[in-house]
């Protein structure tokens, strides 16, 4: 007699205990029949984005487009060399420049006329300066680069591109043929 009182009411402590805590069936909905496909993970831009600006050629690594690396880095160190070049250049000739205006020397490197000199100090400044620009430009399209490779990092090409090229007649408004060459692609 026991025994069965036991019995029942573990037997109402579990049904009680299913209905309050478990989680019983779903109101039908639309959605419930549909097969979800499962969370696939995306190439992410920002992350591209963001490690390319911190490191040049980080960005195109986590593209996993590592022949760019070399490209990025050789014209940042040629366009650093170019600026460290052309600044001692302009740093030589624009103290020559104020020697030959302070009357100290006559000439500088077979340079009599102080015009020139100055021609040739502006020179080297306007190169130094285009060299800073260009390598702002080479850091901006490296973040570009990796951006907008992050956003094609996914994207499926078809091996069904074709271009057909047919020649084509066409009637004007006033009934007149029209020869052509038509242009179809498709992808």
């Amino acid at each position: 007699m026991l025994g069965t009182k036991i019995k029942i009411l573990v037997l109402i402590t579990f049904l009680l205990g299913c209905s309050l805590f478990g989680k019983g069936q779903d109101k039908p909905s639309p959605n419930n029949n549909v097969l979800q496909e499962p969370y696939v993970k995306l190439h992410s831009p920002h992350k591209a984005t963001i490690y390319s600006a911190l490191i040049p050629g980080l960005g195109q690594v986590y593209n996993k487009k590592y022949w760019k690396l070399p490209i990025i880095y050789g014209a940042t160190g040629i366009l650093i060399y170019a600026f460290d070049f052309n600044n001692d250049e302009y740093n030589k000739f624009k103290t020559a420049y104020a020697q030959m205006d302070a009357g100290e020397i006559d000439s500088y490197l077979g340079y009599t006329d102080k015009e020139i000199i100055l021609r040739i100090k502006d020179n080297f400044r306007r190169n130094r300066d285009l060299n800073v620009i260009s390598l702002a430009a080479v850091y901006l399209l490296n973040i570009v680069d990796a951006t907008v490779d992050a956003h094609l990092f996914d994207y499926e090409i078809n091996d069904d591109l074709s271009l057909n090229i047919q020649p084509a007649l066409r009637r004007t408004i006033d009934y007149q043929n029209t020869y052509g060459v038509a242009f179809r692609v498709t992808f």
